[in-house]
Formats: structure tokens, C-alpha cells, sequence
């Protein structure tokens, strides 16, 4: 997966990987994310032997954090909603509050794991790193846009395959009926993308002029934390009406495909969400 965004994407790999693994094994997955997370530093700031360094011992610090600070909380989380999958057929309510607990999960990822973002970024704030950081994200702006000028169709087909597969990896394989329900949601989503994408590069834009100031590390981590979860308080303020609509639709998706479950996809939910809580446990402690 290619990372648009420094501290975005800090932030989803530890957040995802506390959440919803594409890997088949979260322990397996979480052993590389230290890999991961130096190589896309290294794809985007100019690092020497020193930043390099420095980079390495950060993301160190960062997933200790995580692993102590997180991980226990991602698992509680999703014991708890294993047992409200296990009370009974789901509810609009039940929906809601799981995502109000998830976004807050996430909330609090991106607040912890700004400090350890800033004092790297801090490093950064030179013309000569800044331009090279503003182009790097340029480059992704670009890759995604061209992509969006494949045919509908083809992009629809292949938004759908990923989340047939993600819901899969839950609840096991998937009816036609379902199937066809996350293609009913995505297709009107795709229209959406574009929008994103240009939002997103105005938040490049506000990043690289805000590192061009020089701030105070402690500033730098308050900026951070506000760029990744509510980057249109910094730049499109009309964009928050478009990423609550954006949240509301994937609320909707979720809410058609837990009440189509049977009973043999419940139980495989339960089972699936509480083998993930057991693993997250295992790395938080050691074992």
C-alpha cells in the first residue's frame, strides 16, 4: 500500500493494524510495521545518515507506545463489539456507538503518536527537505489522479473485490446478496474520491507551508494531531460536511452487512473479533 501522507499514514498503519489487519496474522504483520513505517520515511523526507538514525529510534518509541498504550484498548474494543454480535441481531444503535468508539480509538492514536511524528518532522523544516517532502506528496497526488481516469467500471470492481475480501476475512465467505449490497454502497463513493484527493493535497500544501515557520516541536505535535483527524479545520472548512457524509455512508454499509448475517457469518465474527483482541494482547504483554 502506498503512503500519501508521513504522519497520516503513521497513523493508519498503527491505528489498522490495532483495528482491521490485512494480514492474515496480526503478529506477523505487526513485526514489519517498524519496517514499513522507516521505508515509507525514507520514500518521502530527505534523510542522511543522522535523520535515518533518528527516524529508526522514533518509530522504536512509537510502537512501544502503541504496544503498551494501544493495544489493550484495541482489544477491549473489539471484545466489545464481539459481544454485542453475540446478544442478538444488530441494531442502529449498536452501529453507531461501535463507530463513535472506533473513530475515538482512532483519535487517540493520532494524538499519541504525534509527538513521535513532530520530533522527526522537526527536522524537516529547511527549504531544500520541505520542497522535498511537498514534491514526494506531489507524486501521489499524481499516481492517484491518473488512476482515477481508469473506467468506472474497473474502479468499482476493484474497490469492491477489497472490501468483499476485508468483510471476508471476518465473517468468511460472502452470498451473491451481499455482494451485490457493497457494490450498491461503493458505486456512489467513487464520486467521492476525487474530492478527497484534492482536499488532500491542500493539506500538503498546509503542511509544508507550516513546517517552512520552524515551529516549536510541542507545536508542531498540536498541528499533527489536528492535520491527520480534522485536516479541514486547517484548510476546506466545507470539507467537514463531506467527511461526515463519507463517515455516514460507510456507517450505512456496515449496517446492511451486519444485518445480513446468518448465523454461521455471526459466529465467525465473534470468533474472528476476539482472535484479533487475543493477539493484540499477546504483543501488548510479550508473549
Amino acid at each position: 500500500m502506498r503512503m500519501a501522507k508521513i504522519s497520516t499514514r503513521v497513523i493508519a498503519v498503527v491505528g489498522v493494524l490495532g483495528v482491521l489487519s490485512a494480514c492474515s496474522s496480526l503478529k506477523i504483520a505487526y513485526s514489519f510495521a517498524d519496517d514499513a513505517l522507516e521505508s515509507r520515511a525514507e520514500q518521502y523526507l530527505d534523510l542522511d545518515s543522522e535523520g535515518e538514525a533518528k527516524v529508526e529510534a522514533e518509530i522504536a518509541r512509537l510502537l512501544n507506545w502503541h504496544r503498551a498504550a494501544m493495544l489493550p484498548r484495541y482489544a477491549a474494543f473489539l471484545n466489545g463489539v464481539a459481544d454485542v454480535n453475540d446478544a442478538g441481531p444488530w441494531q442502529r444503535r449498536d452501529i453507531a456507538q461501535a463507530f463513535l468508539g472506533f473513530k475515538a480509538l482512532m483519535d487517540e492514536t493520532a494524538l499519541g503518536a504525534a509527538p513521535f511524528i513532530a520530533n522527526v518532522l522537526a527536522d524537516h523544516s529547511s527549504s531544500a527537505r520541505v520542497d522535498h517532502l511537498r514534491a514526494q506528496m506531489a507524486v501521489y497526488i499524481r499516481e492517484e489522479l491518473a488512476e482515477e481516469k481508469a473506467s468506472f467500471e474497473d474502479r468499482l470492481t476493484e474497490q469492491v473485490d477489497r472490501r468483499v475480501r476485508n468483510f471476508e476475512r471476518f465473517v468468511g465467505p460472502l452470498r451473491d446478496q451481499q455482494i451485490d449490497i457493497i457494490r450498491r454502497h461503493t458505486a456512489p463513493a467513487l464520486t467521492d474520491r476525487n474530492l478527497w484527493l484534492r482536499h488532500l493535497d491542500r493539506r500538503h500544501q498546509a503542511l509544508a507551508d507550516y513546517l517552512r515557520t520552524a515551529p516549536e516541536t510541542m507545536a508542531l505535535a498540536t498541528f499533527v494531531h489536528t492535520w491527520t483527524t480534522r485536516g479541514y479545520d486547517i484548510v476546506d472548512a466545507e470539507y467537514a460536511e463531506i467527511s461526515n457524509a463519507r463517515w455516514a455512508k460507510l456507517e450505512e454499509l456496515h449496517e446492511d452487512m451486519l444485518s445480513s448475517l446468518d448465523v454461521e457469518q455471526r459466529a465467525a465474527l465473534s470468533s474472528s473479533l476476539r482472535s484479533y483482541a487475543a493477539d493484540m494482547m499477546d504483543i501488548a504483554t510479550g508473549s
